[in-house]
């Protein structure tokens, strides 16, 4: 997730962390709706400080707990929902204005997710030698952001895959309003994508939800990657993992890993940087 509270909790110094995250997963399964609004923000806020802000030798301790597995799936569904929820708000907001980029420059997260992409843009320049022609951004969502700062930044089109037609069809309205001609669409699902005219295809992290569903998303990324195409995962490590499902780097059959970058800042995602070997059975 790249959010950073809107309402700074309490200290983080205060015991049984564990206890704290299934407080707020009971409070945020309670709501009648994930869409923004005070009490979700703050709660979804105080979540994401508490993960980013506990020591490390507490951050062991909730890992090791016997119920950290469905702590976990129970944490990163609500939060999978509560960003779609985000995003449709946001996108409807960024459509419907008579000045979108400033609505755009309203959005809280906006700091937040520029620092993610700088972050990738900073792995990939360091490690791929040759120029990016096209990017393929798949599990886009409703509202396209990531891909207009890697279009801007990078100068290239961005095609934008999701299997949900809502989620597509309220992405291309925010391009639209937003001017923005390096970006295309298509609804399709991840185990089916053909990003064979890509050099860079940009996997999200909430695209497949369960380690299975992730293993053969990227086995089909193996299949229909060019030979050196270069696979930039988002993925996580440690305490976010409660946010975010971590790419497991033992499933890169087909790839050969260049390197992997883990944020020191507010940003959630770690970036995984793999180069495709070429098809696959």
């Amino acid at each position: 997730m790249s959010l950073t509270p809107a309402y700074p909790p309490t200290s983080s110094d205060r015991p049984d962390v564990g206890a704290r995250l299934r407080h707020l997963a009971s409070r945020l399964a309670a709501c009648p709706s994930l869409r923004p609004g005070p009490r979700v923000d703050a709660l979804f806020g105080e979540l994401v400080h508490l993960v980013l802000t506990t020591p490390p030798e507490a951050a062991t301790q909730v890992l090791r707990e016997a119920d950290v597995g469905a702590l976990r799936h129970r944490l990163q569904r609500l939060c999978g929902a509560g960003e779609v929820e985000l995003e449709r708000a946001w996108a409807d907001r960024i459509a419907r204005s008579p000045r979108p980029a400033d609505e755009l420059a309203r959005f809280p997260y906006l700091g937040n997710y520029r620092r993610l992409c700088r972050m990738e843009l900073d792995t990939l320049a360091a490690a791929v030698d040759r120029p990016v022609r096209s990017v393929a951004f798949l599990g886009s969502g409703p509202l396209p952001l990531s891909s207009l700062l890697l279009a801007d930044e990078l100068g290239v089109p961005v095609v934008n895959l999701d299997r949900d037609a809502a989620a597509v069809a309220a992405s291309r309205r925010v391009a639209r309003a937003l001017g923005s001609h390096r970006l295309a669409f298509r609804r399709v699902d991840a185990g089916d994508a053909d990003v064979s005219d890509h050099d860079v295809v940009v996997l999200a992290a909430l695209v497949g939800d369960t380690p299975a569903a992730k293993r053969r998303v990227v086995r089909q990324l193996a299949r229909s990657m060019a030979p050196g195409a270069a696979l930039l995962a988002r993925s996580a490590r440690g305490l976010r993992t409660l946010l975010y499902p971590a790419l497991d780097l033992t499933d890169l059959a087909g790839f050969d890993l260049v390197t992997v970058v883990h944020p020191v800042h507010d940003v959630v995602n770690s970036a995984v940087l793999a180069r495709a070997r070429g098809a696959v059975g």
